[in-house]
């Protein structure tokens, strides 16, 4: 064999030209054909090699080929001649030559591949296959199992009648395209992939649906000014689950130090969120606000104040200035965010001059300037001051008026790498203060959704350092990234339409998914303060009770995994005695699900069983040939008996294996019956083999049971002769339970909890079918006159009735449903599940000491245990009905929770009745106060009102007129009459009551009353109580505003935040300012007033799956 190497540059891009036969020497052709570049990937060689096989048949079964370099690395080609596990095909692979021994584990070297066979006189005769491939240590080699048939080899390959092997001679000729991977996970299948020691960064664990929030955690972590002033939140005696500021610092200190990925779910508890919210997506410029909200009040009056204005807030001023006047009219506010517009915009600096774009007043839009009457104006907003961190929200989720529905912007917007934005803002004292370089930004954070409006996923490219790289933040995956990752692939848009046409299936997959990626949130931080926002966080800005508490959390988390780690060399082996018999009093020997009964010892796999029968015989103060042990079994029917003694000859064996020959796969642990010898006799001969030794005798069990004091209990094990006669023993039971030995008995046999059989005294115990290990259950005879007696009693006088009891007895836990009334506990309470409701209810009542028709139950949800809905009284509903189907938990192990109420009414009186939640509403909002009234079915809302009235408090000077009406999230949904029956009100309405405001009920014939209503970001987000406003004639909206504040009682740094949009009938909509006069407009055209504010009252104001954000921590 000889070898003939061939170098090519980089292949340039020609025309495809299409002819009928292509040699594996046509290197243009074939590159183009087999191995197309990709082009998002950067090559870094793409060569050829081919290897001259002289005699096919001379080859061994596996050969490798010449060593060649492509690329900077070393390549052979592997062939299996007579196939690699698949014998009727040869087997050729593309092998990478790098030396092994010594290899950093995370070298690896990414190729695009084809490997051909061709005839050695006509190189147009071919087969090929082609591949990508990641090659790694551990993967080093790739290609094709089924490369081609053995028997096709010297066969004609087609028409033209030439063979691949002509004579024992071939070609095998390898074309390979090396990529670079500046990001190192090209092609990776993230297996054992770690994020730490590839990137030096660690992410955020994924809890359903958080990886908006873990996006920008991920984003304030690295604003380094901020992490230090949230660390400078005193949080010493703070628990992590209640505080958000504690939760959060623990989460800032694990990214710089933990070694793996971080959980967040201690911080959603902070929140106050359940699971449930953990799986619902939010928007992340509300969770923003929000939490921000709360870190600031956590803040005041410490080092920290003022460090969230410093780093994320600026001024913007609103004004509407005369064109022929010298008037001007400006409003000056706080931002934290910019909301910034892609639709129409297709850079960023195109979004900044579309949101300050200057709006002409003229013609019948002109404006009312005070003192000078209508007038043509320009309206708008300018930049006064921009913060050291800019957030910029992109409006990548709208709302489409014709459409009636939100939509997410896929359109391509740009944003680069540096910006000035000194065009944007205001000159005057702070734009000089700026100086020529002082409004100039640099690019720190790409936030992105892919996906769409319904749905998607979150994550982050951020640069942590100023002059550092950038980096992919994915959930718990950490990743380096390219700036075409940066920016490129997040300007959304995909692809141009002329470009898709000549593209592949697979491509134009990509490029969809590429369309509906893109960038929603950008993070800019202002060149000359970049030092100190990224300035490095010192070990001395850590709280010492944060390193401290979480050090040590750390070293017993550690401490517990090496605990796990012992555990695999132990197992438990539950030990049952003669005493635990004894005290049973239910089915089989002991209660495998209670677990104090007998003891459980660890048991270390490699220790022999005799080491393990000393330790037994020690706990039980006993030498080893007092005892004898038995494994114990579950038999088909369910019950757990004696199975075989555990003979000598395996005193040698280790325990793990005992385990393994007499326990059972379904248990994790070894149950054992340790018998105790007494005496001598057939116990203590040589250990049996089974469970009945050579002569027929075999071990059952006896157990006693007094209708008198309706105890069941254990009375010992019996040796009896199979053949001997069930009679036989009746003297002995006697004598176990010190009664005179011919006292009658009747005998049952315990073979399963529904089937306890009555023996017959002259029977056999082999005609009975009595094995060893088996139960025998006994009691006196009663005469008609005791049985009579006991029933009359409702004693249970009979072992089958005991039995039936005790298959049906479950214990439940009442809890209360009202948990704010001291006065009512928990009472566990053992019960039957064929127990009647009115049964139960007698049961609790008599704890309570209250009438059992004074209480209403309520069933349990089954995933989370709260309350879920009333049970109604019915006299045949039984108490296993009344409990979750499904979730009914036997012999008082688990929770069957029931929640009871106390009513001040009969339940049969209740149940005629509709209980109507009402909230009163003061003279301000924020005045609520919410009552239960329980009124016939029957009524209306008159005596809704009526049974209101007494409990509420109308002003002395207001209207006395009362407004009803109903709102489902947010969305008003009715307004009452009087005369409206209360049965037409859904349980899912929000029912308010209040009394007109006076400017409302008395308002004049100019004046015109106007709906408003809640929302948060977009008009789909709707939140609080909608109310009416009254416009007034000539009021500017300043003024109007006035009012606004006194309706809500809302502070003033609060109500400086809502912004206030005027809803046209249409569709129509325009942002209100204050020199706006209402009453100018038509009436007719005015449909609604919006306030856009974050919702703080953590309802579930929220239509679909989304709901409000709220942390209450």
């Amino acid at each position: 064999m000889d070898t003939r190497p061939e170098r090519l540059s980089p292949v340039s891009e020609k025309p495809l030209v299409i002819e009928e036969h292509h040699s594996v020497d046509d290197v243009e052709w074939m590159t183009k054909k087999l191995i197309p570049a990709m082009p998002d990937l950067e090559e870094r060689a793409c060569e050829i090699f081919q290897w001259d096989i002289k005699d096919w048949k001379s080859l061994d079964r596996r050969v490798t080929g010449p060593e060649f370099e492509i690329g900077g690395y070393k390549w052979r080609i592997l062939l299996f001649p007579l196939g690699n596990n698949v014998p009727d095909q040869v087997a050729v692979y593309l092998d990478s030559a790098e030396p092994r021994e010594g290899q950093d584990p995370n070298w690896h070297v990414c190729a695009q591949f084809a490997l051909l066979m061709s005839n050695p006189n006509d190189p147009t005769v071919y087969t090929s296959h082609n591949a990508h491939h990641r090659f790694t240590v551990v993967e080093a080699d790739w290609g094709f199992t089924r490369f081609t048939e053995i028997r096709k080899l010297e066969l004609p390959h087609d028409h033209r009648g030439l063979p691949l092997i002509d004579k024992g001679h071939t070609v095998i000729t390898a074309y390979v395209r090396v990529y670079e991977d500046p990001t190192g996970v090209l092609w990776h299948n993230f297996i054992d992939y770690d994020s730490k020691s590839m990137t030096g960064y660690v992410g955020l664990k994924n809890q359903g649906a958080t990886c908006y929030m873990n996006s920008l955690l991920q984003s304030l972590f690295f604003t380094n000014y901020f992490r230090k002033a949230v660390f400078e939140i005193p949080t010493a005696d703070d628990e992590p689950s209640k505080s958000v500021a504690l939760a959060l610092q623990r989460v800032f200190y694990q990214l710089a130090t933990n070694p793996h990925s971080v959980g967040t779910t201690e911080l959603t508890r902070s929140f106050g969120w359940n699971s449930l919210e953990s799986f619902m997506q939010h928007d992340v410029q509300e969770f923003n606000r929000v939490l921000q909200d709360n870190l600031e009040g956590k803040m005041k009056g410490t080092a920290a104040e003022g460090a969230i204005q410093k780093l994320f807030v600026g001024k913007m001023k609103s004004y509407i200035k005369c064109i022929n006047v010298d008037y001007e009219s400006s409003r000056v506010e706080n931002f934290y965010d910019i909301q910034l517009n892609v639709k129409g915009c297709k850079t960023l600096r195109d979004s900044f001059a579309d949101y300050i774009a200057v709006e002409t007043l003229d013609g019948e839009n002109k404006y009312h300037a005070e003192g000078h009457g209508l007038q043509d104006a320009k309206k708008g907003v300018i930049f006064e001051t921009l913060p050291p961190v800019l957030h910029l929200q992109l409006k990548r989720f709208e709302y489409d008026i014709e459409r009636d529905a939100m939509v997410k912007i896929n359109d391509r917007h740009e944003f680069p790498l540096e910006i000035d934005l000194a065009d944007f803002v205001a000159d005057g004292e702070e734009k000089q203060k700026a100086g020529p370089d002082g409004l100039k930004y640099t690019l720190h954070g790409v936030l992105v959704h892919s996906g769409d409006l319904h749905g998607g996923h979150y994550f982050a490219l951020l640069k942590p350092e100023r002059d550092g790289k950038w980096f992919k933040f994915d959930d718990d995956r950490v990743t380096m990234a390219t700036m075409k990752e940066v920016l490129n692939e997040n300007y959304g848009g995909g692809e141009p339409m002329e470009n898709i046409t000549g593209m592949t299936l697979a491509m134009r997959q990509i490029n969809r998914h590429k369309r509906f990626t893109n960038a929603y949130m950008l993070v800019y931080i202002r060149n000359n303060a970049m030092d100190e926002v990224l300035k490095p966080i010192a070990t001395s800005d850590i709280p010492e009770h944060l390193q401290r508490r979480l050090d040590d959390e750390r070293i017993a988390l550690e401490n517990k995994r090496k605990e796990r780690d012992e555990s695999m060399l132990y197992f438990n082996a539950r030990v049952i005695s003669d005493a635990d018999f004894k005290a049973h009093d239910g089915f089989d020997l002991f209660s495998p699900l209670v677990a104090t009964a007998g003891k459980t010892l660890k048991v270390r796999k490699q220790d022999t069983f005799a080491t393990f029968r000393e330790a037994v015989a020690a706990n039980y103060g006993l030498a080893e040939d007092q005892i004898r042990i038995w494994t114990l079994v579950k038999r088909q029917n369910d019950t757990v008996r004696t199975d075989l003694p555990i003979p000598d000859s395996d005193l040698s064996s280790p325990m793990e294996l005992i385990k393994e020959k007499y326990g059972t796969r379904a248990q994790a642990d070894l149950k054992c019956y340790i018998e105790f010898l007494e005496s001598p006799g057939p116990a203590n001969g040589k250990t049996p083999a089974s469970n009945e030794l050579s002569n027929g005798t075999i071990m059952i069990f006896a157990k006693y049971y007094d209708p008198y004091t309706s105890k069941l209990e254990g009375v010992g094990k019996l040796y009896v002769q199979k053949s001997a006669k069930v009679g036989d023993i009746v003297a002995t039971l006697n004598e176990r339970k010190g009664l005179p030995p011919n006292t009658p008995i009747k005998l049952f046999e315990e073979i399963k909890p529904t089937m306890i059989e009555p023996m017959k005294m002259k029977s056999s115990f082999q005609q009975s079918e009595i094995q060893g290990g088996d139960i025998i259950v006994f009691q006196k005879e009663l005469t008609p006159k005791e049985l009579s007696e006991l029933s009359a009693q409702n004693v249970r006088a009979t072992i089958p009735q005991y039995f039936e009891y005790i298959y049906n007895r479950i214990v439940v836990n009442f809890k209360p449903k009202n948990d704010e009334d001291a006065t009512l506990q928990t009472y566990t309470i053992e019960l039957s599940k064929k127990s009647t409701y009115d049964q139960v209810a007698m049961k609790l009542a008599e704890k309570l000491g209250t009438d059992p028709l004074h209480i209403q139950f309520t069933s349990a949800s089954s995933p989370n245990g709260l309350p879920k809905t009333t049970i109604k009284r019915l006299t045949n509903l039984h108490l296993q009905e009344m409990l979750a189907p499904g979730y009914i938990h036997q012999g008082g192990v688990g929770q069957n929770v029931i929640f009871y109420e106390k009513l001040d009414i009969s339940i049969v009186e209740l149940e005629s009745k509709q209980l109507l939640k009402v909230t009163w509403l003061g003279p301000t909002l924020k005045d609520e106060s919410t009552h239960e009234l329980l009124l016939p079915k029957t009524d209306t809302m008159n005596e809704v009102v009526e049974a209101l009235l007494p409990k509420v408090k109308l002003e002395p000077n207001g209207s006395q007129k009362i407004r009803m009406f109903s709102v489902y999230n947010g969305k008003f949904i009715k307004e009452y009459g009087r005369k409206d029956p209360i049965k037409t009100i859904h349980e899912s309405l929000s029912i308010y009551v209040e009394e007109i405001p006076t400017d409302i009920y008395f308002a004049k014939e100019d004046e015109h009353i106007v709906p408003c209503f809640h929302f948060s970001g977009d008009i789909s987000r709707l939140h609080s109580i909608p109310f009416k406003m009254v416009i007034k004639q000539g009021e500017t909206f300043r003024d109007m505003k006035v009012r606004f504040r006194e309706r809500f009682g809302m502070n003033e740094k609060d109500f400086a935040k809502v912004k206030f949009t005027l809803f046209h009938q249409g569709g129509k909509f325009s942002p209100l300012s204050d020199d706006d006069i209402l009453s100018d407009q038509d009436p007719s055209t005015i449909e609604s007033i919006g306030l856009d504010h974050i919702d703080k009252t953590g309802r579930s104001n929220r239509l679909g799956p989304e709901k409000a954000i709220f942390i209450r921590g």
